[in-house]
Order: structure tokens, then C-alpha cells, then sequence
């Protein structure tokens, strides 16, 4: 794999702030060139083909909004983050619905800049291994993914707002994506929002949902206000330029009768349903999935191979895997990192499988639950990395992969949390 950093164009009229920029990234080893104007921009940008662009929005020859556009016009997939000093909510609405991965504000602090290239640039590296994964179909040559398949392929064509219901684990995510791919607005955005994250301005998110597919995750846990706006919308017709695909574990008539959702967005969302099943129902797609997953974890993570005996994935299908298809990629993951060996055996898997129980609510004795929720979570973050850290005898990396992180967040979250892997 290769090592060497992105090249980063910087677009800035401010020689001051151009050449800061610069000198700070290079200190990071960051390669980057520099421009002072659109005009220089756009020969850079075709010349040297940039995979990360930070641009100012205001310049003397052309506003950095169009200069997006036309960027991403050339190559859609360049990342591009927006820099201003009189940046307002709908300048950062356009820029996002332009396709700028970020938007941060003048005065620049050094430290919010560098956490926004690193982040720009672990999107880009996520992103694309997202936009591979998801959009292959849904695996598993059994009759309910076959019809699965078959009823995605009917519905993505149309507007109407599709429901995904299915258990936690079971890919609403992906299967989401998938439709995004197969439908109308597949060149548009794919625009996840969850309950914490869903906008209550109409106008934001009616922007954010224009000629994109909007995906709400765990609809049944928004707020009445998000109810609200959202059926308000749907009724309006405001939402007829995107495509609206919704996920939740629950039945929403179970949710309806708690007294939790709105009975009138339920009747707005519940023209087409998909039931994804749980695995426990589809146990022979089990060896296909271990293949995927196999190939994915030593192509993307790269992870060494290891091959699964027939009797390890014989008892892969005669578990029960209440965490279904996310449990079992974590499995095969937990096994591909400590594996000693080439090939991987059914003790292998009862390990894997142990490993992968549940604590009991009488388990978590280590936390205060009398402290506020922040010192709470740093107390089971630390609690869980001291974990990971001892199934991978101290070994960052192996222990990055199995909690999914990035090594250098890692690192950092050991020495916020005052753990020294070395001791472990």
C-alpha cells in the first residue's frame, strides 16, 4: 500500500494566509502547490490534479463556489474543503449541497485546520472504500436475499419514500446505498441523517435533500419537532426532488402504539416497505458471506488471509448471531487479526464467538453510573481500549482494526485517556 500523502491545493488571494497554510502542511509532510486566483486554480487543478482542494470562497476573478462546482464537475470524486471569514448558514447550505466535504471559518486555527484536512482525507479513504462495498448487491443466493434483490429492483425507480425495517446489524445502511445506486438520483448525494443529527430548518433540509438521496436512520427515535417537520414536508410535496429512504429496528406500529410517532408520517412513509431478514433466517448465504467479508478485510484493511475450514464455517452457521451480519464481519475480522495461522478451525471460532458475548447489565461494574454522561463514556472508553489492548498483547495496530479506528486516533485517544500500550 502506499504510503505517500495526497497533494493538496491551497486557493487563497491572501499571499499571507496562502504561504501559512503551506508551510504548515508541508511541516506535516502534506505535498501542496498554491494558487492566488481562479484563473491559477484552474491550471493547477487540471496540470496537477489535486486529490484535496482547500478554497477560499471570496477571490477578486471568481467566488470559490463556482470554482467547486466546476471542480467537481472535472472530478467528482476530489475533495474539496471550503475556507471563509464571512461565512453564513446558507453559504455553508450551498457549499455542502455542491459537494464540499467541509466549510471551516477564518481567522484560521492551525489545529482546527490539520484536523480538517486529516478528516477530509480519512473520508476520502472511507468514502471510497464505502462507495465499493455498498454498491455491490446485497450477498447471498438464498430466497429471501434473492427476492430482497428482486423487490430493490422494482421499487428504486420510483420517488416514493421507501422504509427499511430490519434488526440492528442486518445492513439497512448498505441496502440503503444500494437503492441509491439503483435509483433516480443515483448521481447525486447519499445524505445520512440520524435522530441527533436530523436539521429542524426546513430550508436546510429540504437543500440538503434536493437531487439526493435523503437516508434517515432509526426514524422511530425522532423528535416530535422532527415528526413534525418532516410530515409537514412530505405533505407540502417539498420533498418530491430526492429520494427518501427511512431505516428502523421497530415497527412503527408498535411505535404508533406507545404513543411515540406520528400516526400521519407513518401513512406519508409506509408506501413501500422492505423487511430485511435477520441472519438466523438465512444461515445458508453464511459461507458466501465469509468469502465477501474475507476478501473485503485483506483487500481494504489489509489483513492477512486466512482460509475457514469447512467445520469453522459449519459452526458459523449453527450460531445464533442476535448481531447478525455486522456480528459476523466483526468475527471474521477478530479472526483475521489474531489468527496464528493460515488456516482458521472451529476452536478458532468458539473463541471468536466467546469474545464476542455481550456483557451483562451486572458486568459493568467498573462504571460510576451516578457521574455525568461525558466522564461516564470516557470511563467505558477506557475500559473497552484497556480491553482491545490486552486481546492484542499491547499491539496498536491489531487493536486499532478490531475497535474500527484509524492508528493515529488511536494513539491519541491512549494518551487523552492516560493509557500506555506498553504497560498493558
Amino acid at each position: 500500500m502506499s504510503t505517500e500523502k495526497p497533494l493538496i491545493l491551497v486557493v487563497d488571494d491572501e499571499p499571507d494566509i496562502r504561504e501559512l497554510i503551506k508551510d504548515i502542511l508541508e511541516d506535516e509532510a502534506y505535498r501542496v502547490v498554491t494558487a492566488s486566483n481562479g484563473e491559477e486554480a484552474r491550471l493547477v487543478f487540471t496540470q496537477q490534479q489535486p486529490q484535496l482542494v482547500l478554497l477560499d470562497i471570496w477571490m477578486p476573478d471568481v467566488d470559490g463556489i463556482s470554482l467547486l462546482k466546476e471542480f467537481k464537475q472535472q472530478n467528482p470524486g476530489v475533495t474539496i474543503v471550503m475556507m471563509s471569514g464571512h461565512g453564513t448558514i446558507e453559504t455553508a447550505v450551498e457549499a455542502t449541497r455542491s459537494g464540499a466535504s467541509d466549510f471551516i471559518e477564518k481567522p484560521l486555527s492551525m489545529a482546527k485546520l490539520l484536523r480538517a484536512v486529516e478528516l477530509a482525507i480519512e473520508n476520502r479513504a472511507k468514502q471510497a472504500a464505502q462507495r465499493h462495498e455498498f454498491a455491490l448487491e446485497p450477498v447471498g443466493k438464498s430466497p429471501k436475499m434473492a427476492q430482497l434483490r428482486e423487490q430493490a429492483e422494482r421499487v428504486a425507480g420510483h420517488e416514493m419514500p421507501i422504509l427499511l425495517i430490519g434488526e440492528g446489524g442486518t445492513g439497512k445502511h448498505c441496502f440503503a446505498y444500494y437503492l441509491h445506486r439503483l435509483g433516480l438520483y443515483n448521481s447525486g448525494k447519499f445524505i445520512e441523517v440520524s435522530p441527533e443529527s436530523f436539521p429542524l430548518d426546513s430550508h436546510k433540509l429540504v437543500s440538503l435533500a434536493q437531487n439526493n438521496t435523503l437516508y434517515i436512520n432509526d426514524v422511530a427515535l425522532l423528535s416530535d419537532e422532527a415528526q413534525a417537520l418532516l410530515q409537514h414536508l412530505l405533505e407540502s410535496g417539498r420533498l418530491k426532488e430526492c429520494q427518501l429512504i427511512c431505516a428502523t429496528q421497530l415497527g412503527l406500529d408498535k411505535v404508533i402504539a406507545r404513543g411515540d410517532f406520528s400516526e400521519g408520517l407513518f401513512y406519508q412513509l409506509n408506501t413501500i416497505t422492505l423487511q430485511l431478514p435477520a441472519l438466523r433466517d438465512h444461515v445458508e448465504d453464511i459461507p458466501e458471506l465469509v468469502h465477501f467479508f474475507v476478501d473485503q478485510q485483506t483487500t481494504q484493511a489489509d489483513l492477512p488471509y486466512r482460509r475457514f475450514t469447512v467445520a469453522a464455517q459449519n459452526r458459523l452457521r449453527n450460531y445464533a448471531w442476535p448481531g447478525n451480519v455486522l456480528e459476523l464481519k466483526n468475527v471474521i475480522q477478530r479472526l483475521l487479526v489474531l489468527g496464528d495461522s493460515d488456516d482458521i478451525d472451529v476452536e478458532d471460532v468458539e473463541s471468536a464467538l466467546q469474545a464476542e458475548q455481550p456483557p451483562q447489565a451486572d458486568d459493568v461494574t467498573g462504571i460510576n453510573f451516578d457521574q455525568p454522561l461525558r466522564e461516564a463514556r470516557e470511563q467505558f472508553e477506557r475500559i473497552y481500549l484497556l480491553q482491545k489492548l490486552q486481546e492484542t498483547d499491547g499491539n496498536v495496530g491489531k487493536a486499532a482494526k478490531l475497535a474500527g479506528m484509524e492508528r493515529t486516533h488511536l494513539y491519541r485517544k491512549l494518551r487523552a485517556l492516560g493509557i500506555d500500550s506498553k504497560q498493558v
